[in-house]
């Protein structure tokens, strides 16, 4: 299918107020796209069902549910031009957000609060009037993160390209990630790390391994950290994975204790959450929340030997999971985009630093308005 031919599709589904996703997982060829052919809003708090999960930053709240199984769509085109741009950012907003900072490192040296991870939204007036030329420059930019275009008429529309995975969970195999730090790309990845960001990536991987030590693993590994590049941005990151023991869909408790992660959030995460939502002053609804697809059924062809008797092909049916965490994001309206950024606070954190950590940060989905 061209571009051409898949961006009418959703563009007739989008002028009928129909809900949609359209994504593409990283370093894939491919999209993958799901139609929904009614209004209706479907939620989940089980997340026992089927299809693709859009779930807010507060875990007290469901997720939006689009249910079904994506189809797969390899696109022709060949990739369009478009020149990327620099948004002015006002200098209001960097006092705002310096103070914030500067009550949170406050906080945390007089308080338990060892982390806390502080965000902003910033309206940015615009010229496109439908998000679909939006999602393909996004995808075209930025390959390696999950791209996304998710619209239902009675929640909004939201695009993004983030950089991290909250769980992939393939059967009983689990893998996530610690993600913290940030400095920006300059053609290698070969860097230094200040104490305050390894300081602030351990915190993470510390918790997270934590966190998941109350299930029962048949092997678990913390791997080495390491630099991964996300677009223009460098950050710290340490992979985890593990086998679980046989268990009945842990989907569940797995999101109970990963969501919100310490890298969106904070340590503890209850007195940061609370200071979230106390001193931010915003909603933050879908940022730092979760997507991705849940409970897709997959078969995996095998074949297993009996000794002395002819080899057996069998077939086992897996249940496969994606989730990523909704960073560096957009919420779309015809000739505006809010735009959400934000960075951890630790006592070590420089105000000044973060609000330019967040300019920078602010660049990934502004480059493509």
């Amino acid at each position: 299918m061209s571009q051409e031919e898949l961006a009418s599709q959703l563009e007739n589904h989008f002028k009928k107020q129909l809900p949609f996703v359209i994504y593409s997982k990283p370093g894939a060829a491919t999209l993958q796209v799901i139609f929904q052919e009614d209004k209706k809003l479907h939620t989940t708090s089980t997340y026992d069902e089927e299809g693709f999960v859009f779930a807010p930053f507060d875990s007290n709240q469901p997720g939006i549910l689009i249910k079904g199984k994506p189809t797969e769509i390899i696109v022709s085109s060949a990739a369009v031009e478009f020149n990327s741009v620099e948004k002015t950012i006002e200098t209001k907003d960097a006092d705002q957000h310096i103070a914030l900072v500067e009550k949170a490192i406050e906080t945390i040296t007089d308080s338990e609060l060892k982390k806390v991870v502080l965000s902003r939204k910033q309206n940015l007036s615009i010229e496109a009037s439908s998000p679909i030329p939006l999602f393909f420059r996004l995808n075209q930019k930025y390959p390696t993160a999950f791209t996304y275009l998710w619209h239902h008429p009675e929640v909004g529309i939201w695009l993004g390209a983030t950089p991290e995975t909250l769980l992939a969970l393939k059967g009983q195999r689990l893998e996530t990630m610690a993600l913290a730090g940030t400095q920006s790309y300059s053609g290698s990845t070969d860097v230094d790390w200040g104490p305050k960001e390894q300081e602030e990536q351990q915190m993470v991987t510390d918790e997270i391994a934590s966190k998941l030590a109350g299930f029962d693993f048949k092997s678990f590994r913390v791997h080495d950290r390491e630099t991964y590049r996300a677009g223009g941005l460098l950050h710290l990151r340490t992979k985890i994975t593990g086998n679980l023991a046989p268990t009945e869909n842990p989907l569940k408790a797995l999101l109970s204790v990963l969501h919100p992660t310490p890298a969106v959030c904070g340590l503890p995460r209850d007195l940061a959450k609370s200071f979230i939502l106390e001193q931010e002053g915003y909603d933050r609804a879908f940022y730092t929340g979760f997507l991705g697809e849940i409970n897709q059924l997959q078969d995996h062809s095998k074949r297993r030997t009996r000794r002395n008797v002819e080899n057996l092909a069998y077939k086992t049916v897996k249940k496969t999971s994606e989730l990523y965490v909704n960073l560096r994001c957009m919420q779309f309206k015809p000739q505006m985009a809010s735009l959400y950024v934000g960075g951890g606070i630790t006592a070590g954190s420089d105000a000044k630093q973060e609000w330019q950590e967040t300019v920078n940060k602010a660049q990934t989905i502004a480059s493509i308005l």
